[in-house]
């Protein structure tokens, strides 16, 4: 008799199985984003500065995936320079800060060139058209600049430059003499009236070989009409060389100085015997070998007279 055959139980809750798996990936999913939003905050720091550097403003941060709000603050380079430790960058902002102060120096720009600043004016604030004399009003600007930097361990370089159309004067002979005319101006103006240093400015004229902006426009020829005030910071001194170090330089010269003392006892005598005996005769006479070495001496002294 043949067994009956029970119906297959079918389980309904297999699904509970892809279930569990896809919340564990989701699961896993979500630590890894809290893993990568956790990175290494000193090479962010680093980044950050380089970022920082490259665009000239700071990030302060912004909406993070898991983090909230932070204001972003935006800063100069000026001050991301001060604030690293750059002995120009900190000048730099002083003399920005110190120039919106004054109303002489409204028109007073800026700006920062590898190693130097660049105090940029018009010439048309300081000269009159294709002339070196100074305008009505310049003296009180000059005297402005010089504040800026008076007193500082820095070196200026007052460069004049024109726009390309040639000067029509008996004066000038072309734009190289009107440019260095007008440098070598605010040179002695400032040196000789406000107490600039004149051993620390010198003039340089560059005539309209140094454009700013483009000589085709009005606008243009405008701009490359001005006088740079270039500023350098004096390097700083190298450090003074330790008591133990120059120790031995100081005991080489007192070896070396006693050597004439040995030697100047015999000088007269080889003298004589040179001049009158052969070197054969004169080694039978017992003079040292290195008595060939005072005619050497004696030789200065009679070429003055052949001079």
């Amino acid at each position: 008799m043949a067994k009956k055959k029970h119906a297959e139980h079918v389980n309904h809750e297999r699904w509970l199985v892809s279930y569990a798996d896809f919340i564990t990936l989701l699961f896993a999913f979500f630590v890894v984003m809290f893993a990568v939003s956790k990175s290494d905050s000193d090479k962010v720091g680093r980044f950050s500065e380089s970022f920082q550097e490259a665009i000239g403003i700071e990030l302060g941060g912004g909406r993070g995936v898991l983090g909230g709000e932070k204001k972003v603050e935006i800063l100069p380079k000026t001050q991301l320079r001060a604030a690293k430790g750059d002995p120009l960058g900190r000048l730099e902002r002083s003399i920005a800060e110190e120039a919106k102060k004054r109303s002489e120096l409204s028109g007073l720009k800026v700006v920062r060139r590898g190693n130097e600043l660049v105090l940029r004016l018009d010439a048309a604030v300081l000269f009159a058209s294709g002339d070196d004399d100074f305008a009505s009003d310049a003296e009180p600007v000059l005297e402005a600049v010089s504040q800026l930097v008076r007193g500082k361990s820095v070196h200026m370089r007052v460069e004049g430059h024109t726009d390309d159309r040639p000067i029509a004067s008996a004066r000038y002979r072309s734009n190289w003499d009107l440019s260095s005319a007008r440098a070598a101006s605010v040179v002695v103006s400032l040196a000789d009236r406000h107490g600039f240093d004149a051993a620390r400015i010198s003039a340089g004229g560059f005539a309209e070989f140094q454009p700013i902006a483009d000589n085709a426009t009005d606008a243009g020829r405008a701009q490359n009409r001005r006088v740079d005030f270039v500023v350098s910071m004096d390097p700083e001194p190298e450090a003074s060389p330790s008591p133990a170090s120059s120790a031995p330089a100081s005991s080489a010269p007192a070896s070396s100085a006693s050597a004439p003392s040995v030697s100047a006892p015999s000088a007269p005598a080889s003298s004589v015997s040179a001049s009158s005996v052969p070197a054969s005769s004169a080694s039978s006479l017992g003079a040292p070998s290195q008595s060939a070495a005072p005619p050497s001496r004696t030789a200065p002294q009679s070429a003055p007279l052949d001079h």
